[in-house]
């Protein structure tokens, strides 16, 4: 019966469309926005104001940059307003915003982010726990946005140096804090190569599972990837980050965002960690013949020296994860991605564990014990020996 009725529905849809004829009409373009993101930190003294233009078809913009922290409004296909006037005033003052200059660019570059340089915690000046901030932000057309926030009342934790072992087939992540005053939600924040997952909770503890689905991912990943170190977070907010980050672009309700400032849109929000934790995932084994450390042996560019691999999510393709260091003695270690396909091994090692940055890919396949391919871009046979001890 459904499937009659779709079908009778759809003969109708094409019916009324070859029925049809619609007048075209051509769409004035919209007049640009003055678009200003903010968030208070107590965490840190350098508070950052970014300021730039809505992109409304008008300037051509660069994408697909690999993306710079110190130029995030460039590098993410922006447009920066340079020059602008910040300040954020709050009971001890006015602090006046500095923007910031990108290294290796010229000073007349803007950059469109401004610095905002309140005193340690512990000196005067410093962010005030349950105090009212005002910012306000003039760009040399002379457009002018405001905003105000208050800071919930706690003070902030460190995300300190601890490492925990996590084995994600058998264990979970559980974090509890106690009410915080003037917080109107808590953000769970838990890094991951495909994307932070993110989820606001209403009570004063948070369980997550090993094998929870990270719903920001393209493919609906897993949160937690054997192989990386991932911090979770729990941020106590306001109000204003609260209504701006539920409904910015929101994928199930496709509501229009909240906007709390004058002039302008976008966010002058607060938010102060009060839980954090750093877990190093691993998982029991699934291919004890394919899963392991691998040493280099023939390389025509040292690239990678050392890597443990994992199989991620089993089936075809295999999905691959784990760790590499470029030089065994430095013990930095960094995430690698990858998959395998009718036993072709494609392996990305990835630039501070993000899968949208890469420091060099490797194609090959398993014999026996070796790993035997090349890297993408580098002329040569590469070699990788599996470990016949998996200690180290």
């Amino acid at each position: 019966m459904r499937c009659a009725a779709l079908a009778r529905l759809g003969t109708l849809a094409l019916c009324v469309i070859s029925a049809c004829t619609f007048d075209e009409h051509a769409v004035a373009v919209q007049p640009p926005q003055v678009v200003v993101h903010a968030v208070l930190d107590p965490g840190t003294f350098e508070q950052q104001v970014l300021v730039e233009r809505s992109l409304s078809g008008t300037v051509d913009v660069v994408e697909n940059q690999r993306f710079d922290a110190e130029d995030p409004i460039n590098s993410g296909g922006g447009i920066p307003i340079g020059g602008a006037q910040v300040t954020i005033s709050g009971p001890d003052g006015t602090l006046i915003g500095t923007e910031q200059l990108v290294t290796g660019r010229p000073a007349s570059y803007s950059s469109g982010r401004y610095i905002v340089a309140f005193g340690p915690a512990t000196f005067p000046g410093a962010l005030r726990r349950g105090a009212r901030y005002e910012l306000r932000v003039c760009t040399p057309d002379g457009a002018e946005v405001t905003g105000t926030t208050v800071v919930p009342d706690i003070s902030p934790v460190g995300t300190g140096t601890r490492v925990d072992v996590f084995n994600r087939d058998r264990d979970s992540v559980r974090i509890t804090w106690r009410n915080v005053p003037g917080a109107r939600s808590y953000l769970l924040r838990v890094e991951s190569p495909f994307g932070a997952f993110l989820q606001f909770i209403d009570s004063t503890n948070v369980t997550l599972k090993g094998d929870v689905r990270n719903y920001f991912a393209s493919s609906l990943q897993r949160v937690f990837i054997p192989g990386f170190r991932q911090r979770v977070t729990v941020a106590a907010v306001d109000s204003n980050f609260f209504d701006y980050y539920r409904t910015r672009n929101d994928p199930f309700t496709g509501s229009g965002i909240i906007n709390n400032l004058s002039g302008g849109i976008g966010v002058f929000g607060a938010a102060v960690n009060i839980g954090s934790r750093t877990v190093d995932v691993v998982q029991d084994p699934r291919e004890p013949a394919f899963e392991g450390l691998w040493d280099v042996v023939v390389t025509p560019r040292p690239i990678v020296e050392v890597f443990r691999l994992y199989v991620e999510t089993a089936g075809e393709p295999t999905a691959i994860s784990g760790w590499y260091a470029r030089n065994r003695a430095s013990g930095t270690l960094e995430g690698l991605v990858g998959s395998r396909t009718n036993g072709r091994v494609v392996l990305e090692f990835l630039a501070n564990q993000a899968a949208i940055d890469t420091v060099g890919v490797f194609s090959g396949e398993q014999r026996g014990d070796s790993l035997v391919g090349t890297f993408s871009g580098v002329t040569g046979r590469v070699v990788f020996l599996k470990r016949r001890s998996q200690s180290g």
